[in-house]
């Protein structure tokens, strides 16, 4: 039985108490009764940070205070889940990642910092940032890569504000599941769909006995076998943690600092309508940017709340036609128990698509 480790004096303990107190402790809400186990038996063990992480222009101090809560409970010898030791691991591990720059956007026309999320619509951030700091790249200077920078090199204002946009984790999974996974060509080049060694191993790859290790999903006939498929990759997924799917508040240290963001849109049914009220939150040459990216302007004007992602993408989502062709309720069980820290610290609402799966699972029960 596990046992919070988070002393009561702590700001940290003190949010992430509150923000699991949104949930109701004598739901009948299956899900929301999974989230709550989920997390007390895993996130609830993140030991507060002495050093605040808010507006660091690196990831040094959230690392840090990472590396703490991991080897606090390996020291302790704390029973947590496999799943979330193997994304303590993951996370901390070299070579980018969660913790890695690309995560921090800022501009100084008009002046924001934004936290970027993989499958949060990063492409086209990448691009509002780079037509928003287009004057920064007039040469081949070091800080433009590919003409392009998604920082400015400006002196940014010590009081510009921050924004964040959010996404279903859910429908974020299953989002990286169809461009990383799904998708064959991406998941043979891309090497995102992670273990590699499962889905994708390299061509030298020996087994135990010398040989070539094969390719497991190469000529196998999966038409029709969505679901079973997409179950499988939940299964294994935290064998490597993948930056595309490790929980959203682990980003720009969100579960400590969510709170203190000037700005958070959820790129959901209003998703138009929260670049609406960003465009008009921060200005300048924003609003034009954005609509020239996002093309939100018209769905405004005609009153549109569907988000059915950008024409032409394989893994945008079209719900709930999408999800139901992919996800069951098992699969629900296991996204809810590796991303209820999305939910409890990020207040984010389990879509009635998921919590109906849950229900109708228990009827038949």
């Amino acid at each position: 039985m596990t046992r919070s480790l988070l002393p009561t004096t702590s700001s940290d303990s003190v949010q992430q108490k509150k923000s699991l107190s949104r949930l109701p402790s004598n739901s009948s809400d299956v899900a929301d009764l999974i989230i709550r186990r989920s997390f007390e038996q895993s996130y609830a063990h993140i030991l507060p940070c002495k050093k605040s992480s808010w507006k660091a222009m690196d990831s040094r101090i959230a690392i840090d205070c990472m590396k703490q809560t991991r080897d606090h409970i390996m020291s302790q010898n704390i029973e947590v889940p496999w799943w979330f030791q193997t994304l303590l691991r993951d996370i901390l591990a070299g070579g980018g990642g969660v913790y890695a720059p690309w995560h921090h956007f800022y501009t100084s026309k008009p002046p924001f910092h934004f936290c970027t999320i993989g499958k949060v619509a990063t492409t086209e951030w990448r691009r509002v940032f780079c037509k928003l700091n287009a004057q920064d790249c007039v040469d081949d200077s070091a800080s433009c890569r590919r003409n392009c920078t998604w920082k400015t090199t400006q002196q940014m204002p010590t009081n510009a504000p921050w924004a964040v946009f959010l996404r279903d984790p859910l429908e974020r999974l299953l989002s990286g599941y169809l461009d990383k996974c799904y998708n064959r060509r991406a998941r043979k080049n891309q090497q995102h769909c992670e273990p590699n060694v499962i889905f994708n191993p390299k061509e030298q790859l020996m087994d135990a006995k010398n040989r070539t290790y094969a390719n497991l999903l190469d000529n196998l006939d999966i038409e029709g076998q969505e679901k079973a498929m997409f179950g499988a990759y939940v299964d294994v997924l935290p064998l490597k943690w993948n930056v595309h799917f490790v929980p959203q508040a682990m980003f720009c240290d969100l579960h400590r600092n969510i709170d203190k963001y000037d700005f958070v849109g959820n790129m959901g049914r209003d998703f138009h309508f929260d670049l609406d009220r960003m465009a008009n939150q921060f200005g300048g040459q924003l609003p034009e940017i954005l609509n020239s990216s996002f093309g939100y302007k018209d769905h405004v004007l005609r009153g549109n709340h569907e988000n059915t992602g950008k024409k032409g993408s394989e893994h945008a989502m079209h719900t709930p036609t999408k999800v139901a062709r992919f996800y069951t309720a098992r699969t629900v069980r296991r996204a809810l128990e590796y991303l209820s820290i999305d939910y409890v610290m990020l207040g984010l609402q389990v879509p009635e698509w998921a919590k109906q799966m849950l229900r109708n699972e228990s009827l038949t029960m």
